[in-house]
């Protein structure tokens, strides 16, 4: 693949979903369920148009989804990202959970704003990343409003961040400031943990409210072209507090209370033991280094044992009832799993740098995953705004 130039891959990213065509082909479920290379895949929700419409799940649409989380009770939420809604699959129908469309811009397109309130009435901008706590309150990395939410039957509200892009720990959320975040997890104790993507720090928020950033920011510049110099993200594993990452997106929390983190800029997956203070590198190439005025390790795709593993901008991860990690691996259009130490591909892979002519993958560009209590998976995928099952492995 050739390295993203002159852009930030988060920003590059959201500037690519307010311009995809808005009669995208629609994926008919049969043709994913028959072709011999995607017979194992089936859409769970959405026809592949770019839109809000709810009813029942294969002809409701979405508008560029980009999270999910799945309750015990059945329900799968889904957060539509440019719809700037937190949507609801249940029973095979699509309904809205949280927010609502208050007003357009000139193109149709919805607005986001930073509003709270009760569910129907509360407004969110760009929400990506979701997690759901032991009481069924569900969290949203509330990606444009640089803020964390939490949705209880009582309604939404704002648990970190003020609306106002920074980089501020606090002694209460209101007081921290956050930029672009793209995903939480939530501990059995209530502690949320952070992928505060273009700050490329992992925060903490606790029980109490207290605000805290558990490694060190990165200071790297770049300077894409003649005068025009971008902050960066770093690599360095070792000790927490001077561990360094590029861009994380995904993160989620193991049996032991530790922490996995797509660094989606260093093409790599972290491991955070909260235990021993450590971030290590699990999977991904570790020899390699940043080319010449580059915002990212260039990735790639290989499989088999974790540390010669490549990945394209890895986002989304989910942990399966044995232990192994599940992993949107975004640009190669796939998804890899992650056990014992190997690396393997658990549906079609196609490169974004292919020039195959006839795509083998039944994704368009895979952001986040989640794993029922079955076993399948579940596929989020942003440019076909459907939501995908993989069967169990």
């Amino acid at each position: 693949m050739k390295p993203m130039k002159r852009t930030i891959w988060m920003a590059t990213l959201m500037t690519s979903l307010l311009t995809i065509q808005m009669a995208t082909p629609a994926l008919a479920e049969d043709s994913v369920q028959t072709s011999p290379a995607t017979q194992s895949v089936s859409i769970k929700a959405g026809n592949g148009q770019f839109g809000e419409d709810n009813g029942p799940a294969h002809s409701a649409s979405f508008r560029s989804p980009m999270g999910i989380a799945l309750h015990p009770d059945g329900s799968v939420y889904i957060a539509d990202t440019k719809s700037h809604l937190i949507r609801k699959l249940f029973q095979e129908s699509l309904s809205t959970y949280a927010g609502f469309t208050f007003s357009q811009d000139a193109s149709g397109y919805p607005i986001g704003t930073l509003y709270d309130g009760s569910a129907n009435l509360s407004v969110l901008q760009d929400p990506q990343g979701l997690a759901l706590d032991a009481s069924g309150n569900l969290y949203v990395a509330d990606t444009s409003n640089h803020a964390v939410r939490k949705i209880t039957v009582q309604g939404v509200t704002t648990i970190a961040g003020d609306g106002v892009m920074g980089s501020r720990d606090g002694k209460t959320g209101s007081e921290a400031r956050l930029h672009s975040p793209a995903d939480v997890a939530v501990a059995p104790d209530g502690t949320v943990y952070v992928a505060d993507t273009l700050n490329h720090v992992i925060r903490k928020i606790a029980a109490d409210g207290k605000v805290t950033t558990l490694n060190s920011p990165s200071t790297r510049v770049v300077e894409l072209s003649p005068g025009n110099i971008e902050p960066a993200g770093d690599f360095q594993d070792g000790p927490l507090a001077t561990a360094k990452f590029n861009e994380p997106s995904g993160i989620c929390i193991d049996a032991k209370g530790n922490l996995y983190v797509s660094d989606t800029g260093n093409q790599r997956i972290r491991y955070i033991d909260l235990q021993l203070q450590t971030v290590s590198t699990v999977a991904g190439i570790t020899t390699t280094k940043y080319e010449p005025n580059s915002l990212y390790m260039t990735g790639g795709y290989t499989d088999g044992a974790a540390a010669a593993a490549q990945f394209q901008y890895p986002r989304g991860l989910a942990l399966t009832a044995e232990g192994g990690l599940v992993i949107a691996d975004s640009q190669n259009r796939a998804i890899r799993y992650l056990h014992d130490g190997k690396v393997t591909t658990l549906s079609p892979a196609q490169s974004a740098a292919s020039t195959t002519a006839t795509p083998t993958s039944p994704f368009q560009l895979p952001v986040d995953v989640a794993v029922d209590a079955t076993g399948a998976i579940w596929v989020v995928d942003a440019f076909g705004n459907t939501v995908l099952q993989l069967p169990p492995k």
